[in-house]
């Protein structure tokens, strides 16, 4: 009797604790343990150039990382180009997984912080069609880790760890096809990859107990994305981009133990699951107001609301709203003289209104953006900065970024050096 009272003591302690970790669920708020760091609302990378236009993706052909917004923008890019993309991120949070929604509270937002690989893409054009390939961080879930310490003379007494990570990562290829220099279209095909990995380590060590949660996941899929581009004149532009519905297949593999000096239990789990993503869709005009001004606006609507999760084996409430993503940019063009030879100097700015999905905490981040760079007919560096201000969900959370792109273009430099040799 007395070894059947022990057993059903750890295992009602283990159901404990699966209970605790689903009940902190109940409303973690834009942080659910699927969301993507910073917004929901980020369909690709973003290089320096279209970051420091305010998010302008949709009608302005900076680079091949054009392929997950609008494939058509590849028409418009020079003959052949590299293009290379890092930054750095600088993201707040406060409601996510076990905290602040049930068990560990903090007195303020949590930060996470960190430099990643955006983007690396390569185009070439041939007559009327171009084609590109590239590789770019699509999304990346990880958290501000969390050590959480019971301290008595120096002695630990308790002791509760969790951590989160992972990316997705998408492989692209896109073509695009002009007709007469005025309309432009394009398709690209994305495949991903991705992994995210949450754990939670909770140990009292004068009493030698220990209760470990890891869930490990592996996403795939794959979804096309369709694009238009048109000149109304020489000063006017249309975009338009579509990206439809599709599903993510998720493997994820769990282990929860819970271990004392008199015994042992481990308990592994095994789940396959999907995502459903809603379907993309853009609009977006441009104006050239002079050879060295042009202005644009966009909008980008994401049907959020037929957005469904399952997590191994359960399908997750959530209670989405649809959302439309505004984004203005402005980009001037200057030049100046160095070494004896003339130097492009583009400028940026931009604003951006980018709500959230969640329909209970209506959250919303206000960007300002603005960048610069220096360049010649052969390359271009350029180097852009995002400020974010939330509102709506009571924390003001920020969120700061720092992209840097190198643009080449090796043909133009071959012809370059030819005609400095002459």
């Amino acid at each position: 009797m007395k070894k059947t009272g022990f057993l059903l003591l750890l295992v009602s302690l283990l159901n404990l604790a699966l209970a605790n970790s689903v009940l902190a669920q109940a409303g973690p708020g834009q942080y659910t343990e699927e969301a993507p760091l910073g917004s929901w609302n980020t369909p690709g990378p973003q290089t320096a150039p279209a970051l420091g236009s305010g998010f302008s993706e949709l009608t302005r052909g900076h680079a091949s990382s054009v392929v997950y917004t609008n494939p058509a923008l590849l028409g418009l890019l020079p003959s052949v180009s590299l293009s290379l993309t890092g930054s750095y991120n600088q993201i707040q949070l406060f409601r996510y997984w076990l905290v602040n929604t049930g068990v560990i509270y903090t007195s303020g937002n949590l930060t996470w912080r960190g430099f990643q690989f955006e983007h690396f893409g390569a185009s070439c054009r041939s007559g009327n069609w171009t084609l590109a390939v590239g590789m770019a961080l699509i999304e990346n879930y990880g958290r501000p880790g969390v050590d959480y310490r019971q301290l008595s003379s120096g002695i630990i007494y308790h002791r509760l760890t969790i951590s989160q990570s992972g990316i997705q990562t998408g492989y692209s290829i896109g073509l695009a096809r002009s007709f007469r220099e005025k309309l432009y279209l394009g398709i690209s095909f994305i495949y991903y990859r991705g992994s995210t990995a949450r754990h939670l380590e909770e140990i009292w060590p004068q009493s030698e107990i220990q209760l470990s949660d890891w869930r490990d996941q592996k996403i795939s899929g794959f979804y096309p994305v369709f694009g238009a581009f048109y000149k109304i004149g020489s000063l006017y532009f249309l975009g338009f981009s579509l990206t439809p519905p599709h599903r993510k297949k998720v493997t994820g593999e769990s282990l929860l133990t819970y271990t004392t000096p008199a015994t042992e239990i481990r308990i592994n789990g095994e789940a396959r699951d999907v995502i459903k993503q809603p379907f993309r869709v853009g609009f977006g005009g441009k104006v050239l107001v002079n050879r060295e001004i042009q202005l644009s606006l966009e909008a980008m609507y994401s049907d959020w609301k037929h957005y469904s999760f399952y997590y191994f084996g359960e399908e997750q409430n959530r209670n989405f709203r649809s959302t439309v993503r505004l984004s203005a940019g402005f980009e001037y063009n200057g030049k100046f003289r160095l070494f004896g030879r003339s130097w492009l100097a583009p400028y940026f700015a931009g604003l951006a209104v980018d709500p959230q999905p969640d329909a209970e905490v209506r959250s919303t981040y206000y960007y300002l953006t603005f960048g610069s760079g220096a360049g010649n007919e052969s390359f271009r560096l350029t180097f852009s900065t995002a400020l974010a201000f939330e509102s709506g969900s009571g924390n003001h959370l920020k969120r700061n970024k720092i992209s840097l792109t190198l643009d080449l273009y090796p043909d133009r430099f071959k012809k370059s050096s030819r005609e400095n040799n002459r």
